[in-house]
């Protein structure tokens, strides 16, 4: 399900963390507030210099004798909760001060002396960072599956219902009449009345509207229909990203009437966007695979396939098929993509895991002869593995000193070292990019 939006996380995710030791002293079924940072004031008054959305801390340096005025303002400014460390000035959370944040509803969090304001401040930034890596996932995640959806034979519906599952929503596509709808029954009359708006219109629009406990947006599709969805939570941005990725699917979903396959047949696609997968069964219980494609070729063993986007190898590996993905190309060039395919498909059975376009040069080169020439270049550091770390990182890092030493956890005095004897041992000039390129690639094939 959708992840929600990125620059908020709920304050439950910080006093559910155990090192920061936080106890709970007043708004225990409140711990979903969304915090948008960690401030540390001591002023009797820091609401001018703050946002909203906050987790104030304070240790009640100058604290005010007006405890309820302090948390009224506090609430007035958008504070979402008051952290409170005991120690040095204050051997317990004050009375009043727990009294205020019962009366005006703010949540109340009590830090030990152990806990420095640093670490929840730091705990916030990971907690950020980690929610917007997982609404990035999701997003990909999402496209991937609405795409794979408006490959299917009914296509309008496919993409209507898989949007639906992303996030426990409900949608609906409604032309003259419903043309496909997800997780709800009946349309309410409301919803058809927004996208009788929506239709009416023109240009770029949308419209949004709230019914019962579900929020409702409605978008026009280029077809002349509208797309409406609900969901119990506000749109966040990356919801509003995967909605938008649906209605482009389903505007060429609604032109999809056989001309691009025509086209394609008689060679008078000039898209680069196909590519050939080929395929080999790991084991006679390999199940079949869902390619998103008609054009597939299974033979026994081996698999072809056209595609216009590139499967989950890693699916397809758990299935039991090891595939090859070529580079994007021409319907005139699909040729030379299938013999490409053809080549990729030997290393990756050599290697044993899938190989896309992605692998690089890599992916074309024979297994044998890259594993002779990774064991010639490299034979002078067999017996020195830390060498091998060194340049491997070194390289990685684009030749940055000071990096490589921080993702090695050694002084960057010892990285310049390793890599002079490096440079010694196997006689090249590193300062070639040439003489980089072909050590990186040694490095690669010896793994």
């Amino acid at each position: 399900m959708s992840q929600g939006r990125t620059s908020t996380v709920p304050l439950g995710v910080l006093v559910r963390r155990p090192e920061l030791r936080l106890a709970v002293l007043t708004g225990s079924d409140q711990l979903d507030r969304p915090i948008r940072w960690a401030h540390v004031s001591e002023l009797r008054d820091p609401v001018p210099y703050l946002l909203g959305g906050e987790l104030l801390l304070t240790a009640g340096v100058n604290f005010p004798s007006d405890v309820d005025g302090y948390v009224r303002g506090l609430v007035a400014a958008g504070v979402q909760a008051l952290g409170f460390g005991v120690t040095p000035v204050y051997d317990d959370v004050p009375a009043e001060l727990v009294e205020a944040c019962v009366r005006h509803g703010l949540p109340l969090l009590a830090l030990p002396p152990s806990t420095p304001f640093l670490a929840v401040s730091q705990a916030v930034g990971v907690a950020l960072a980690e929610a917007e890596h997982a609404e990035l996932r999701w997003l990909s995640e999402a496209q991937a599956a609405l795409t794979r959806a408006a490959l299917r034979p009914d296509p309008v519906r496919a993409v209507v219902t898989t949007l639906a599952e992303l996030a426990d929503w409900w949608c609906v596509l409604l032309g003259d009449a419903v043309v496909a709808k997800a997780g709800i029954a009946d349309v309410d009359p409301v919803v058809a009345e927004l996208a009788s708006r929506l239709r009416a219109g023109s240009g770029p629009r949308s419209a949004s509207t709230e019914l019962g406990a579900w929020h409702v947006v409605g978008y026009p599709v280029e077809s002349g229909q509208v797309l409406v969805v609900g969901s119990r939570r506000p749109f966040s941005v990356t919801d509003r990203a995967v909605i938008a990725v649906a209605l482009a699917l389903l505007a060429l979903a609604e032109r999809a009437d056989g001309r691009s396959v025509t086209k394609m047949l008689v060679g008078e696609d000039s898209s680069d966007g196909y590519r050939v997968v080929r395929g080999r069964r790991k084991s006679a219980g390999g199940t079949d695979i869902d390619l998103g494609t008609a054009l597939v070729d299974v033979d026994g063993v081996e698999l072809r396939a056209v595609v216009t986007t590139s499967p989950d190898v890693v699916a397809a590996q758990a299935a039991g098929w090891l595939l090859a993905v070529s580079s994007p190309a021409r319907v005139v060039d699909l040729p030379a993509a299938d013999r490409e395919a053809g080549r990729m498909l030997d290393r990756a059975v050599a290697i044993g895991r899938p190989v896309t376009a992605a692998d690089g040069v890599s992916a074309l080169v024979d297994p044998d002869a890259a594993a002779r020439f990774a064991g010639d270049l490299l034979a002078p550091l067999a017996a020195r593995p830390e060498l091998l770390d060194t340049v491997r990182t070194w390289l990685a890092c684009n030749g940055n000193w000071d990096r490589t030493a921080v993702e090695l956890g050694v002084h960057r005095n010892s990285v310049r070292h390793r890599i002079g004897v490096v440079a010694r041992e196997l006689d090249i000039d590193l300062a070639d990019v040439q003489r980089r390129m072909d050590l990186w690639f040694a490095l690669r094939w010896s793994d």
